[in-house]
């Protein structure tokens, strides 16, 4: 059930500081659809002392128990010193079982430059300064957010290609899932007017924004989509009680 606020969202304690620079370390499980398959999900972000992150997400789809396919994403990254901005190392997708594929990135700020390992092909393509793959871009959305920016722009490489990386505060909903109601802010993916693909995404500011729901309609129409069923931020477990 989704309920678009009408007034201002009144937020209880946050369980971190929101003027923190580096990401809280998170798990988080998902209960999730793909198409017409159940599917289950998890995400989860790692740091140690020396300021290396670790981003992963991953969807197993079944069928009568049986595993058909599984999608795995890691991102290894660390943070800009003076912005704050998310540093790609490395990337990899990798898919096994029904559409088997595999890409990996490699990201030389040295010499600004990135090699992106699609199967037996390789492409090369500059790096700028803060280009992201496709997990450590959730590190630059959080990062706008935090600044204040209702309108998100930045690069990205995905699938052997660097593109422009929009979304837009599109609102204020509370959302209920398993661990309780959340209040997000909604994020609508800008895409090419020519687009067949729509991303929505609630994140949830009280918890690091942590994210909380996603609706991604594919080609085909296919729809991928995910729904939070537990979740720990800092080591604290996500749990809202029920107002009384």
């Amino acid at each position: 059930m989704i309920v678009t606020l009408i007034a201002p969202l009144v937020f209880p304690a946050a369980v971190y500081s929101q003027h923190q620079e580096a990401p809280s370390s998170f798990t988080a499980e998902y209960v999730a659809k793909y198409g017409g398959f159940r599917a289950s999900a998890e995400r989860w972000l790692t740091k140690d002392n020396a300021g290396n992150f670790v981003l992963h997400s991953s969807m197993k789809l079944k069928l009568l128990g049986q595993t058909l396919s599984e999608i795995r994403e890691t991102s290894d990254f660390t943070l800009n010193d003076e912005t704050g901005q998310a540093k790609p190392v490395f990337y990899e997708f990798n898919q096994t079982g029904v559409g088997k594929r595999n890409r990996q990135i490699t990201f030389d700020w040295e010499q600004r430059n990135s090699t992106i390992q699609i199967e037996n092909q390789k492409i090369n393509i500059p790096l700028e300064g803060n280009e992201t793959d496709n997990l450590s871009a959730y590190v630059e959305i959080r990062r706008q957010l935090m600044a204040g920016n209702k309108d998100i722009t930045f690069p990205g490489i995905y699938k052997g290609e660097l593109e422009e990386i929009h979304y837009q505060v599109t609102g204020e909903e509370l959302i209920e899932s398993l661990p309780g109601t959340f209040n997000t802010l909604r994020l609508e993916r800008i895409r090419k007017p020519d687009s067949d693909r729509s991303t929505v995404i609630w994140l949830a500011p009280e918890w690091d924004y942590l994210l909380v729901k996603l609706i991604q309609e594919e080609p085909g129409n296919s729809t991928i989509s995910l729904e939070l069923k537990s979740a720990t931020v800092n080591d604290l477990p996500v749990l809202i009680p029920a107002e009384k």
